[in-house]
This record gives C-alpha cells, structure tokens and sequence, in this order.
C-alpha cells in the first residue's frame, strides 16, 4: 500500500509530536494502553473514529476500573507481551514510559497531565506485578481511559531507549526522531526523514495489521499528491486541498472521503502589549462578525465542513448546537460594535500563517479584505512551523489563523489546554481568562465522576456561552478529514490521528 502524505512529521518520538497526522504514523510502530472506538464511516467498508470521550475499548490493558472517588485507576495488561528486543512490555515498562513523558515536560506530558500541573494531576504511578498498573491523581479523572488511547502516550521499551541516551530532562531523545523503540502492529523497515518512511508488518503483534507493507511518502507539492492520486500511484493520500480532491469526484481512480474530524480552523486573538486593542472585548467581537463565514466554507473549504462559533464542535458528543450556533456575518453590528470598544482606527497588525497551510492563508486573506472595510488593516505574514508554535505558545504577538482542535475530545481536557487562565497553563493561546468559567470547568471532573450528566451539559453550556461573548478566538469552520482512497482500498479507517493498522487493500 502506498500512502502520501502532504506533511512530513518532525521526529518519530511519539512524546515529542505535536501535528495529529504526525501522532498517527506513531500508532504504526507503538502501541497504547487503550484505543478509541469506531463508528460507520461514509463510504463502504469505512470507519471513522467515534468522538465521545467514553467510547475507549481494550488495546494493552485488557481491562480498568476506577476506584477511590476516579481518583485511582487500576489497569491490568496482557500478560506475556514483548517488544521486537525480546524485553518483557509489562507494568514497569509503562511505568517508565508515562515517568518518561512527564519528566520530559512536552506534548505527551501536556496530553497524560490533561495540562493541570499545579498541582500536578498524577500523583503517583505503581506496578504491583507485571500486569498490573496503578495510577493516583489529585482530583476524579474520568477521561484518562481516552487520554492512554491518544499516540502520544505511547509505551517505549525501556532498556532500548536507555541504550540509545536516555531521557535527558526536557532535552529530545535524537536517536527516537528516526528510530522505533515501541511494540506497535508495525516495524520500521527503513525511513528517509522528510521523503519515505516504509512499514512492515509486525508478525509477533497480537492483532496482525491488516496490510503487510506500507510505503508512506511526504510530498509537499499539491500537483504532485494530485497526480499519484488521479493516476493510481497512490492508494491514500492526505493532505490535497479540498477543491484539488473535489475534483477528484467521479473520476473512476477513486473515492473522495469526508470523515468526521476533531479539528476545525480559527483565528487566535491574543491579549498582549504590542496590540493592546485585542484586550478590548468588543473590539474581538466586532472582528468576530466582520468575517464572511459561509464564503470561507464554500471556497476555503470547499462544502467540507460545518460552521460554528464556540469552544465545542458540532462533532462532539456535548456540543449544543442552541449555545454553538454559527455567527453571522454582519458588517453594521461590527462597525458598532468597533465603535463601543472606544478603540480608535485605523490600527495595523500582522495575521499570522504557518508556511504550507494553504487554508489558512487563504482564510487570512479573506478577513483581512473584510477587516480593512472597519479600518482594521491586517498584514497576512507567512511564517515557518516552527515560528508559528512559538508565536501560539510563547510570544503571543500577533492573531494567527490556526487549525484547532485537541487530541482528547473531553470537555475538561480542552479547556486545560487551551483556555485554563494562563498562570496556571503554558498553552492558553490567547491569554484571555476568565475565573468564572475556570471555576466551573474545575468542578467538571467531580459532576462527571458522580455521573450526574444533566449538570455537567449544563457546565459545559454555561463555560461556552462565556467564551462566546469573551470571543478570546474566532471559531470558524469544524473541517472533514478529506482523504482520497483508491479502488484497492477495501478497508479504511479514518482518524485525524490516523491508524494504519486496520486499513487493507485487494
């Protein structure tokens, strides 16, 4: 099977990934405590990923149960399971890799502490026996079974690892960018960083990967991922434009799926000193209804999504479409609404895109042109991945049109990430906080923990309706994950996180 893909991952180390197509090569070569159901998916013989939070089956750990109030939770594994050394995967080896990812402070640490680190969420990690696994946390935490389903909490075989340098603090692992220490459905057979990466399966794992070897090409070049999809040279193919795959409609090379994604694309206004005006409230409303929604989904988009405005997405279990609706483009409330901020214009700045996220630049170009009409004259500045993480996460200055979306679909675990009050959270991209909103998502885990599920809707509802009125982002579009299939393809999985494991060809 070959597979192209439009964006090379950075490193193979499943603790330092960040992009969820990136994650998703990690589910080839390791494996996790957990995995995440499944649901139809449009097109025959398609699944796609079912977005609950409860929705975790069995994966290593054949079984858990929570106990103490969700405070401790207790897994037990498979027994007799080894990585391709021969090294024993038993309760000290996932011991050792969840210490690993806590101490090396990234994105696995960020994913596996669900971004609560004062005080931390896990307070102690055992292993009683080989197949037993023991975890204490600070507060109930009900999403962890799906947390352990995410890549990015990977387990590594230790020995091998420590053979290789170790974890050294928060420093990467060089070796882990371009080398396997996991027991995964598949083996690394060979990898050219930034060109080929080629997978064969692995005969010694429980559940045999459907396809025996899996040729997986980074092409950055949409004419090229175009072409290979258009002619047969490719069996998957990530990454094409919309419009690009929409041509591909009808044409008997293949099929053109749009599968339910975690993902959606927005504009983060963040509070800082260089642009004072973003501290204004009314000002981020006023931006808020000077964007031309439904233009973006028809031509940015290309129909392949859905439009909404809030934290929560229309493909989330406890998204409420009455609190989430879509916001309507309305040139007059904005223009008012610029006037009650007090913020006097013109005023410049640069919107921000990262290098090779073509819808991003060309959301960006479309506000900026409606901007400029309120006397709001935003630069679209093109800069690299890793520019953009730093200006999201560190920084701060300047909006940025991002794609969003969290790799643990639980209400809780978003807000630590992404909009828990910045003292107590690296990642919150804008800065905006709000301690009433905080105070309610803090008592969300204890609602859920006492199954009382017509409160926690009411949290989540409440929580989302202060976020709407703040506007700290402009929530565009929750996008589909378009992939292009070619007729061998007979099985396929769909995830933003993708998972070569179950897919299958004639």
């Amino acid at each position: 099977m070959v597979v192209n893909y439009a964006v090379p991952p950075a490193t193979l180390d499943p603790d330092f990934t960040e992009a969820n197509q990136e994650v998703g090569i990690d589910s080839a070569l390791y494996s996790t405590l957990t995995q995440q159901a499944h649901e139809p998916g449009p097109l025959p013989g398609t699944e796609q990923t079912d977005l609950n939070p409860t929705a975790v089956k069995p994966y290593l750990a054949t079984s858990w149960q929570f106990s103490n109030g969700d405070k401790t939770l207790t897994f037990h594994l498979r027994p007799g399971l080894k990585f391709p050394s021969g090294d024993p995967l038993d309760a000290e080896a996932v011991k050792w890799s969840l210490e690993r990812d806590i101490t090396s402070g990234s994105g696995g640490s960020s994913v596996l502490l669900e971004s609560q680190y004062k005080p931390r969420l896990i307070t102690s990690i055992a292993a009683p026996n080989p197949t037993t696994l023991v975890i204490n946390y600070v507060r109930p935490a009900p999403n962890q079974p799906a947390v352990f389903a995410s890549p990015e909490i990977s387990i590594y075989d230790p020995k091998l690892v420590e053979a290789h340098g170790g974890q050294q603090g928060t420093k990467p692992n060089q070796w882990l960018a371009s080398h396997s220490a996991g027991y995964g459905p598949y083996l690394l057979e060979s990898y050219v960083p930034g060109h080929e990466l080629v997978l064969e399966r692995n005969p010694s794992f429980f559940e045999p990967a459907k396809t025996k070897k899996i040729i997986v090409n980074f092409i950055s070049d949409p004419e090229t991922l175009l072409l290979d999809a258009r002619s047969g040279a490719a069996d998957v193919t990530f990454g094409l434009p919309n419009q690009a795959a929409h041509s591909l409609v009808g044409n008997s090379c293949c099929v053109v799926g749009a599968f339910s994604s975690r993902e959606g694309y927005g504009i983060i206004l963040p509070e800082n000193s260089k642009n004072p005006f973003f501290q204004s409230e009314k000002f981020r409303q006023a931006l808020s209804y000077a964007v031309p929604y439904e233009g973006i989904l028809k031509t940015v988009a290309y129909g392949y999504g859905k439009l909404y405005f809030g934290e929560w997405m229309p493909t989330y279990s406890f998204y409420d479409p009455k609190v989430g609706a879509p916001r309507a483009y309305d040139l007059t409330k904005a223009k008012q609404l610029l006037k009650e901020s007090g913020v006097k214009t013109p005023v410049s700045f640069p919107l921000y895109v990262a290098q090779g996220s073509l819808p991003s630049k060309e959301i960006a170009t479309e506000v900026s042109a409606t901007w400029h009409e309120l006397g709001v004259n935003a630069t679209v500045q093109v800069v690299s991945a890793a520019q953009s993480l730093e200006i999201e996460y560190e920084s701060h200055t300047g909006p940025e049109v991002i794609a969003i979306g969290p790799q643990i679909v639980a209400p809780e675990y978003y807000w630590g990430y992404d909009l828990q009050c910045p003292e107590h959270n690296p990642f919150n991209d804008t800065l905006v906080c709000l301690p009433a909103a905080d105070k309610l998502m803090k008592e969300l885990p204890y609602v859920r923990a006492a199954g009382n599920s017509a409160k926690a809707q009411q949290i989540v509802n409440e929580a989302d309706e202060m976020y709407i009125k703040a506007t700290p982002q402009i929530w565009i579009y929750n996008q589909k994950l378009v992939t292009v299939l070619s007729n061998q393809i007979t099985s396929f999985y769909s995830d933003d996180m993708p998972e070569m494991r179950f897919w299958a060809m004639r």
